[in-house]
């Protein structure tokens, strides 16, 4: 419904309805710093600013291109049909070259965050004690780009005010 949705106002909303099933998801697998950020970053920011910048360019004039009315979706059916072969064929074959109850393939970096902590509590130990130096690299390139944003968007205003005389 995002993408066929024939108001174009309408088609945030499905996302937003999408990022919140997904959101449930993430909680009933036991993910929930997962499941919060799917809900504060793209249900709180991105949707929302998708849907006041397709409310304020005004949208609902334009029908979209690829969608006609008399048109049905049996076209996208063998496109859908041909995806899905993909997706299982790949699937399958990961499944047959790792077998379903290969434990000694899986790679546990730190093991003993999983044991003691809880989902939130070990993603922070890994964060703030573990990788302590990546995390402030990060957080050092994201504060010189938010700078450098504010400074390439600051109006170049004269210093003083200036007056222009009439005569000369």
């Amino acid at each position: 419904m995002v993408i066929s949705a024939l108001n174009p106002v309408f088609s945030p909303f499905w996302l937003v309805i999408v990022f919140i099933n997904s959101a449930v998801f993430f909680l009933l697998l036991g993910v929930d710093f997962i499941a919060l950020m799917f809900l504060l970053v793209y249900v709180g920011a991105i949707a929302v600013l998708f849907l006041f910048v397709i409310m304020l360019l005004n949208l609902t004039d334009y029908p979209p291109a690829f969608f006609k009315r008399e048109a049905d979706m049996t076209n996208y059916i063998p496109i859908g049909f041909l995806i899905g072969v993909f997706f299982f064929s790949e699937a399958s074959s990961s499944w047959f070259v790792l077998g379903p109850f290969q434990k000694e393939n899986w790679d546990l970096s730190f093991p003993w965050l999983i044991i003691s902590y809880h989902n939130i509590e070990a993603l922070g130990q890994v964060l703030y004690v573990v990788c302590c130096c990546l995390f402030i690299l990060a957080s050092f390139i994201l504060l010189v780009a938010m700078i450098g944003a504010i400074f390439l968007t600051q109006d170049k205003a004269p210093l003083g005010k200036t007056q222009q005389l009439l005569g000369g």
